[in-house]
């Protein structure tokens, strides 16, 4: 094969472009990390398995308040306690503020994830294609 005609063949890999679309991926997925990480540190009292620290600071405050007889006048008992704290959930606008802010913060940690994970992917498969192109050319080059 002459000389042109590998030239030619080389030019048509596109390798030039790929290195190029290697380096903007990266910077997706810097971005990506940064932005989730960023993310995270804003919103660390909203994060957590289970009641955040924040929902669990409001219901600590609550259950210091919660009343200690029913209406009938009799001492609340643990079970009885333990469901007004439920029902606040949704009737303290404090605490179930605090609980949609949970579930937004979830939703919104887990849409970082999936980008930085489709940036990571997206640059994977890239890699993969420049070795496939670096095979090619040594191929080529072993002619």
């Amino acid at each position: 094969m002459e000389i042109e005609q590998k030239l030619k063949i080389l030019k048509s890999l596109g390798t030039r472009s790929l290195i190029d679309k290697l380096s903007e991926y990266e910077g997706e997925l810097l971005q990506a990390l940064r932005e989730q990480a960023d993310f995270t540190a804003q919103n660390s009292e909203f994060l957590g398995s289970g009641d955040c620290q924040e929902v669990k600071r409001i219901l600590a405050e609550l259950a210091v308040q919660a009343p200690d007889v029913n209406e009938a006048g009799k001492r609340l008992t643990i079970a009885e306690r333990e469901n007004w704290l439920t029902r606040q959930r949704t009737e303290n606008s404090e605490l179930s503020e605090a609980i949609q802010k949970q579930r937004q913060v979830l939703f919104l940690q887990d849409d970082y994830q999936i980008k930085a994970e489709i940036a990571k992917r997206r640059l994977d498969g890239t890699h993969k294609v420049l070795a496939l192109k670096t095979a090619q050319i040594k191929f080529l080059a072993g002619e």
